[in-house]
């Protein structure tokens, strides 16, 4: 069996293999447990079987590790569709996929349009230390973050160049006071989005999402493999990045 046969095939028997993956038990068991007809549920556990994926013993059916694999990696990628219009115009190579398993995703809505924004502002409230790279800093959050900074939050900051010399040129008081407070950093690398790592008592990353000037959405997840990518992003943008002095 080739790799489009297997998906095929967990396609069409995601919710046999699911039950079983759930709960071990006789076919006449999972025939009462599923919807489908007796006879669909005889065939597709047939197909399991036959593909390696369920084994049958005095218990009944029961996945195998092959088939407790498959189904993992088949709904982790079918996941990726709640969020693949947010990450269709970012490039292939820019977020490993590994950062994207388990996440979950902050959207605005008709009930409420700042949802994402807040859980950023969430996420920060609930660290002791934050390290960002961010593509765009709007001057109405500028002062929020100052109140963070002065409740003990330590943070790590990476803009790009010209955001650097917006917020030079147009706010100096503020970035003066932040500065005194946080490490910021400029870069000339371009930023396509966001990406924000915490520590303190329950570590979690972010990606934040533009589009031009406003965020349309959040990824956050708090598996390890996506801090580590998290915090190997930040530190590449932060490598050679320029110290950003008050002015």
């Amino acid at each position: 069996m080739d790799g489009e046969d297997l998906t095929e095939l967990l396609r069409l028997r995601h919710d046999v293999l699911g039950a079983l993956t759930d709960d071990p038990r006789p076919r006449h068991e999972l025939v009462d447990a599923l919807p489908d007809s007796k006879s669909t549920v005889y065939k597709g556990l047939s197909q399991l079987q036959e593909a390696g994926l369920v084994v049958r013993d005095d218990d009944g059916f029961r996945p195998t590790l092959f088939g407790t694999v498959a189904l993992a990696r088949y709904d982790a990628l079918a996941d990726t569709a709640r969020f693949g219009d947010m990450l269709a115009d970012v490039p292939g190579d820019a977020v490993d996929p590994a950062a994207l398993v388990g996440a979950t995703v902050v959207r605005p809505d008709e009930t409420d349009a700042e949802r994402h924004v807040e859980a950023v502002w969430t996420l920060l409230g609930d660290a002791e230390r934050a390290r960002a790279v961010a593509p765009v800093v709007s001057p109405g959050y500028v002062a929020r973050f100052r109140e963070l900074l002065d409740a003990g939050l330590t943070a790590e900051l990476v803009l790009p160049e010209s955001v650097a010399a917006s917020l030079r040129d147009e706010y100096p008081d503020e970035l003066a006071a932040i500065s005194e407070r946080a490490a910021l950093y400029e870069t000339t690398a371009p930023v396509p989005f966001g990406v924000l790592v915490t520590e303190g008592a329950r570590p979690q990353m972010a990606i934040e999402l533009r589009d031009g000037p406003l965020v349309s959405g959040l990824i956050t997840n708090d598996t390890p493999a996506a801090i580590r990518w998290a915090e190997a992003t930040v530190d590449r943008f932060r490598t050679n990045a320029v110290r950003l002095d008050a002015p």
